[in-house]
């Protein structure tokens, strides 16, 4: 019986050695493809199934020095040396990381205490003398270079250390830190109307990271605003260059295009937008405002059309086919999609005179007069609608209503001629009936 369970434990121990084995080869397949977070789990494993085994301690120091966690490191190397006395290799490996540990910190004690000039120069001094750790080294030095306010000199060595170990997250995290700082204070700027001030945030946050598209974006909408425009096409092209999926970069690049008349690089950048999200329902309402301007009814409609699908609770989408409904004198369909528009936004009058217009050619005099007041309750000196109401209430026989509604119309230059051939033939009714 003894005999037998020593068999079986024999057994379990050559097992449980393979497995451990073959752990500790697939993790240093790993380490050595580059896979160091895979390796770094095979070889926890290949210790879990037997930690006497001095080449998986060596291979996870390895990997936490990849990881720049020197307390892990050496630690690691202390097994691997408990596991492997005789190995010469290892013991010098330690003494040399011993080394590097203590410029290390001697470096950081001068970084903690204050002293940021002393701190770079002793990370140069790591920089040089151990090229494994260079990444690290660079980017402490950016935090010594971050800690005296120089944030250019700062940005440029967490730059060089990703430039070093694209893996490694720290000088990422801190180079964002630094530019979302600067991208705030310009916003903050902006939001005041400074925008000189703002401009100056916006190009350092540039300077210090290149690829940060949002402060092209901003110079782009700033330059709107300073009404140049040409500028600001450029800016809005960079952002879409840095980053061709962000929809809002696409959309202000089209309507820069529009303002400055250049319609088709218009349309082409809205399209642009709605590849890159495709419920953008505004992108899609800006393309059918662009082609109803040029005449294409058929293109605009299914634009608004696609808007709606997208967002069926879009009111300006609905004004628009509204609009165009009315322009084809299409009066069902305009009065289909303007109720739509006016249920959805109330405030939207253009909307509101359009659907007068609509029932006052379906003679719904009623409901033209009601939607023509509707109007006048958003914006009391429209002229467009106050000529509508005049239409209603000459409908309805209410001639000294639509009297009053004309003569507010005709003020307007653009319908006074239209307000007074009405109040004309209100007060002179015998010219203009057929002989």
């Amino acid at each position: 019986m003894k005999k037998r369970v020593t068999v079986i434990i024999t057994m379990l121990s050559m097992l449980t050695a393979q497995a451990s084995e073959d752990l500790m080869k697939e993790g240093k397949k790993l380490l050595n493809d580059g896979f160091v977070s895979d390796a770094e789990v095979k070889l926890l494993e290949a210790v879990k199934a037997d930690s006497s085994v001095a080449e998986t301690h060596f291979l996870l120091s390895k990997i936490y020095l990849r990881k720049y966690d020197l307390d892990k490191t050496r630690e690691s190397l202390r097994q691997a040396i408990e596991y492997d006395k005789t190995n010469q290799d290892y013991r010098d490996e330690f003494d040399h990381l011993t080394a590097l540990a203590s410029s290390m910190a001697n470096a950081m004690r001068s970084l903690n205490g204050g002293d940021a000039d002393g701190a770079i120069s002793k990370f140069e001094k790591v920089i040089e003398d151990y090229p494994e750790f260079a990444a690290a080294g660079l980017y402490y030095t950016g935090i010594a270079y971050m800690r005296s306010e120089d944030s250019r000199e700062a940005a440029k060595f967490f730059g060089e250390s990703m430039g070093f170990d694209p893996n490694y997250d720290r000088p990422r995290i801190a180079l964002k830190g630094l530019t979302d700082k600067a991208y705030n204070e310009g916003n903050k700027l902006l939001r005041r109307g400074d925008y000189e001030g703002a401009e100056d945030y916006f190009n350092n946050v540039l300077s210090l990271s290149p690829s940060y598209y949002q402060a092209h974006f901003q110079l782009g909408y700033l330059n709107t605003k300073l009404g140049d425009y040409n500028l600001a096409l450029e800016h809005y092209q960079r952002t879409v260059e840095k980053n061709p999926s962000y929809a809002k970069g696409w959309f202000a690049l089209g309507l820069t295009h529009q303002r400055n008349g250049d319609y088709d690089s218009a349309i082409k950048s809205l399209d642009s937008a709605v590849e890159a999200d495709p419920t953008y329902a505004k992108a899609l309402v800006q393309k059918g405002k662009i082609l109803m301007k040029q005449g294409d009814y058929p293109s605009a409609e299914a634009s608004l059309n696609r808007a709606i699908q997208v967002d069926p609770s879009y009111s300006n989408a609905y004004a628009d086919l509204g609009q165009i409904h009315v322009s084809q004198k299409r009066w069902d369909d305009a009065i289909s999609s303007l109720g739509t528009a006016t249920a959805l936004d109330a405030r939207l009058h253009k909307a509101w005179f359009l659907l007068s217009q609509s029932q006052n050619a379906k003679s719904s005099c009623e409901e033209a007069k009601e939607s023509a007041r509707s109007a006048l309750d958003v914006k009391s000196d429209y002229a467009p609608a106050q000529f509508e109401l005049g239409m209603a209430e000459s409908c309805l026989g209410n001639k000294t209503a639509a009297l009053a509604a004309f003569e507010k119309a005709r003020k307007d230059r653009s319908w006074r001629k239209n307000a007074e051939y009405e109040i004309d033939k209100i007060k002179n009714p015998e010219k203009y009936r057929n002989p």
